[in-house]
C-alpha cells in the first residue's frame, strides 16, 4: 500500500516548468519575447519556494511591469535589466543565474544572506519594438528592442523626474524594499577594444561619509572576482574624454542622479551599473554579465549587513547637512595617471564620406552649494506639480502659510538648450537673496531634517543639472503675463523722472553702461516699466524658496 501511495504522490506531481531561456536554447543567436519574461517570471514563483512574481506597474502600451521576488531574509539587492530594451543580455542572464543560485549551483547561501528582487525588462514596450537594425554597433542577438519606451523617454534618464509609468513603478519597489544595492544591467558602445565588461560603482565622489569609500572598495572587489573568473573588467566607464581619440583617455566623474545608479548615490544607498562590451557576441555578453551577478551576489554574501550599517550611518550623517556647504557637482580635474588599457592598434585615415578623419582617472574638483537650515517652501500655484514628484520619490512635506522670511531665487538669464527627453530643458543664471514672501493658497514645506537629503538638495536647487526648475517645471515663471503699452510707458516714465531725481541719473549711468541698451527703444522702456509697481514682480521669481 505505502508503496502505491508512493507511485500516486510522484504521477500526481506537478513537473517543474522549463526554466530554459530562447537565448540558450538558439545557442545566444536569438533572445524572446516579452511574453517569455512573464512566463519564466510565473514559472519560477511556481517552481521554488519563496519565490513569487509580482506586477508592480503597466506600461505606457498598459503591459504588465513584473519583479521576480527570491527570498525570505536580510537586504535586498535589487536587479534590473532592459531598461535600454536593445541591451538585452542582463533578462536573460539574469533568469539564468537565478535559476542556477535557486538550484545551489553558484553563490553557495546567498539566500541565507540576501533577498534578491530581479526586474528582467524595465522597458517591455521597447523590448517589443523589435528589429535587426537596433543597435548597428552591437554583434547579437539577431534582432533585439528598442533603446526608449512607447513615448521615446529614456528611462535612464527619468530616475529624477519620474515621467514614465515604468520608472514611477519602480521607484514605488525602491520606496517599499529600500535596497542596499541597486545593480543596473546594460550594453556600452564606443571603440572596439579588448576589455570586455566594465563595473562602475556609485556614488564617486567623497561625501564625508564612508559610502563612496564602499563603493569604491566594491569596484575593486569586482574587478578582481571578474578577472578569476576570466574576463578583462575595468572599474569605470570606457569612454573616451573625446569621441574616436583613444589618445585623450577617459574620466570617471559623479553624474547626475538622473541614471539609476548615481540615483541610488542621492539615496545614500550604493549602486552598481554593469556595462558588457557591445562588439562581443551576445553569448560572451551574457557569460560576462551572469559572472557580474554572481561577483556582486558573493560579495553581498559576505558584506550586504555591512553596506547596510554604512548607509545608516550616512542617512543619520546627512541629517547633519543642514545650514551646510555640500559638493553636489564634481569636474574632473587636470591630474591624470598611466592606464593599461587593453584596446587595439588603429590608424586614422580620411574620410571621401565625411570629409573628416575617421576611424585616466582624474582627481575632482567640488561646486559647493549650500543646504537650508530648515528646508523649502513651494509656493501654492506649483506645489501640486512638485508634491507629486516628491511624493514619486517618498519625501516628505507638509503644508505651510503665512508671511514667512526666505531666501528666494531671482532667475537673471535663461537660456533654452535642445530638447531632452521631451522636456524643455532651462540653463539658469541668477542668485539667492532674502525676501519675505505671503504664501500662496496650497504652499507646501519641504523638511531637510529627513532621510534623503542629497535627493531633496538635488531636486529643488535651482543651480542643479537635475533640479525641477531645469528639467523645465517652473517655466512659466519666464513668461510675461502682463503689458504696458509704449505710449503708456513714455508717459509712466516721466513722471517717475519727475517724482525722483535721482532716477535720471541711474538712468544715465545705466545707458553709458550699456551701449545696447541705450540704442534699443524698447530695452530702454522696459528699464522704467520694471521699476513701476505695474511690473509683475513674480516674471523670473522661481516659486521655490529654502530657509
Amino acid at each position: 500500500m505505502r508503496a502505491w501511495l508512493l507511485a500516486l504522490a510522484a504521477c500526481t506531481a506537478s513537473p517543474r516548468p522549463s526554466l530554459v531561456t530562447t537565448a540558450e536554447t538558439s545557442q545566444y543567436l536569438r533572445t524572446g519575447t516579452y511574453d517569455e519574461a512573464l512566463r519564466l517570471c510565473h514559472d519560477f514563483a511556481r517552481a521554488y519556494p519563496h519565490v513569487a512574481c509580482d506586477e508592480i506597474g503597466r506600461t505606457v502600451e498598459d503591459r504588465p511591469l513584473v519583479a521576480l521576488r527570491i527570498g525570505t531574509r536580510g537586504p535586498v539587492i535589487y536587479i534590473q535589466a532592459g531598461i535600454h530594451a536593445g541591451e538585452i543580455e542582463g533578462k536573460d542572464a539574469g533568469f539564468a543565474f537565478l535559476r542556477d543560485l535557486l538550484d545551489g549551483k553558484v553563490a553557495a547561501g546567498a539566500l541565507d544572506a540576501v533577498r534578491i528582487v530581479f526586474v528582467p525588462v524595465m522597458n517591455p514596450d521597447g523590448h517589443e519594438r523589435v528589429s535587426p537594425n537596433n543597435r548597428p554597433n552591437q554583434r547579437g542577438p539577431e534582432a533585439m528592442g528598442f533603446r526608449t519606451n512607447a513615448a521615446r523617454l529614456n528611462l535612464n534618464r527619468d530616475y529624477v523626474k519620474a515621467d514614465a509609468p515604468e520608472t514611477q513603478a519602480v521607484l514605488r519597489v525602491l520606496a517599499a524594499d529600500d535596497p542596499v544595492l541597486l545593480v543596473d544591467l546594460h550594453t556600452t558602445d564606443g571603440a572596439k577594444f579588448e576589455q570586455d565588461i566594465s563595473v562602475n560603482t556609485a556614488p564617486v565622489a567623497p561625501r564625508g561619509d564612508q559610502l563612496a569609500a564602499t563603493a569604491a572598495a566594491l569596484s575593486t572587489q569586482l574587478v578582481q572576482r571578474l578577472t578569476e573568473l576570466g574576463h578583462l573588467p575595468v572599474g569605470f566607464y570606457p569612454s573616451f574624454i573625446k569621441d574616436d581619440d583613444p589618445t585623450s583617455g577617459f574620466a570617471v566623474s559623479e553624474a547626475p542622479p538622473r541614471f539609476a545608479h548615481f540615483y541610488m548615490g542621492a539615496r545614500s544607498r550604493l549602486g552598481v551599473l554593469v556595462e558588457t562590451h557591445s562588439w562581443r557576441t551576445y553569448r560572451e555578453r551574457a557569460a560576462s554579465t551572469y559572472h557580474a551577478l554572481q561577483a556582486i551576489v558573493e560579495q553581498a554574501t559576505r558584506d550586504a549587513a555591512a553596506w547596510q550599517r554604512v548607509e545608516h550611518d550616512a542617512e543619520v550623517a546627512d541629517l547633519a547637512l543642514r545650514g551646510t556647504s555640500v559638493p553636489m557637482v564634481w569636474d574632473n580635474g587636470p591630474h591624470t595617471r598611466p592606464l593599461a588599457f587593453r584596446g587595439y592598434a588603429y590608424t586614422k585615415q580620411p574620410s571621401d564620406i565625411s570629409g573628416a578623419d575617421w576611424i585616466v582617472y582624474d582627481e575632482t574638483k567640488p561646486q559647493l552649494w549650500n543646504v537650508p537650515r530648515e528646508g523649502y517652501i513651494i509656493d501654492g500655484g506649483f506645489a501640486p506639480v512638485v508634491a507629486a514628484v516628491l511624493d514619486r520619490h517618498g519625501i516628505q512635506h507638509e503644508p505651510i502659510r503665512g508671511r514667512v522670511a526666505v531666501e528666494a531665487f531671482r532667475v537673471q538669464h535663461v537660456t533654452y538648450p535642445p530638447m531632452f527627453e521631451g522636456h524643455a530643458r532651462v540653463e539658469l543664471q541668477g542668485a539667492w537673496a532674502p525676501e519675505t514672501r505671503e504664501l500662496d493658497r496650497g504652499a507646501i514645506r519641504v523638511p531637510i531634517d529627513q532621510p534623503h537629503v542629497r535627493l531633496i538638495v538635488q531636486l529643488l536647487d535651482p543651480a542643479l543639472p537635475d533640479s525641477l526648475a531645469q528639467w523645465g517645471l517652473f517655466d512659466t515663471v519666464f513668461e510675461r503675463k502682463e503689458y504696458m503699452e509704449s505710449y503708456v510707458t513714455e508717459a509712466v516714465a516721466r513722471e517717475m523722472l519727475a517724482k525722483d531725481p535721482a532716477l535720471r541719473a541711474t538712468f544715465d549711468a545705466a545707458l553709458a553702461a550699456d551701449p545696447a541698451l541705450a540704442k534699443d527703444p524698447a530695452r530702454r522702456l522696459e528699464w522704467f516699466y520694471r521699476r513701476h509697481p505695474a511690473w509683475d514682480e513674480r516674471q523670473d521669481l522661481l516659486p521655490v524658496y529654502r530657509r
